[in-house]
């Protein structure tokens, strides 16, 4: 059984990195925040901010509901889609984004900025969804 107060501090936080990061994504979207601005950065630790927090809540339902485990972060997100507590749709969608997560935080494959960007103002949606789940399957009392 998952320790509700743990799940509902991850997604409070969430939701205040998500406020943060919306107005940044909004410019951005507008044109107004050309990639060579810092506040390119704020958006990019926001959004790996939002990643961690989900990494630490799947983790967190994984174990405590004595699910399997995962291979890697993005297994996370199918194992909860795979026992019903977010839709498998949005497990497979979601875990790409912890590939993108990963190259901001290590450096891998020199991160393109524009592609990164588009990536996360395209798919920060998923992560309102995975936080709706989330608290729907809290509520269910699972």
């Amino acid at each position: 059984m998952p320790d509700k107060d743990v799940v509902t501090s991850k997604l409070a936080a969430m939701g205040t990195y998500l406020e943060e990061l919306n107005p940044h994504l909004e410019q951005y979207r507008q044109g107004k925040l050309p990639l060579n601005d810092l506040r390119i950065f704020v958006i990019e630790r926001l959004f790996q901010l939002i990643a961690d927090a989900a990494i630490d809540t799947n983790a967190h339902l994984i174990t405590r509901g004595k699910l399997e485990s995962a291979e890697d972060y993005e297994g996370t997100f199918r194992v909860l889609g795979k026992h019903g507590i977010i839709p498998t749709e949005l497990g497979d969608a979601i875990s790409g984004s912890i590939g993108l997560r990963n190259r901001l935080v290590h450096g891998y494959e020199g991160v393109q900025r524009k592609t990164a960007i588009d990536d996360i103002a395209n798919g920060i949606g998923q992560y309102v969804s995975y936080m709706g789940h989330i608290k729907t399957f809290l509520e269910r009392g699972k």
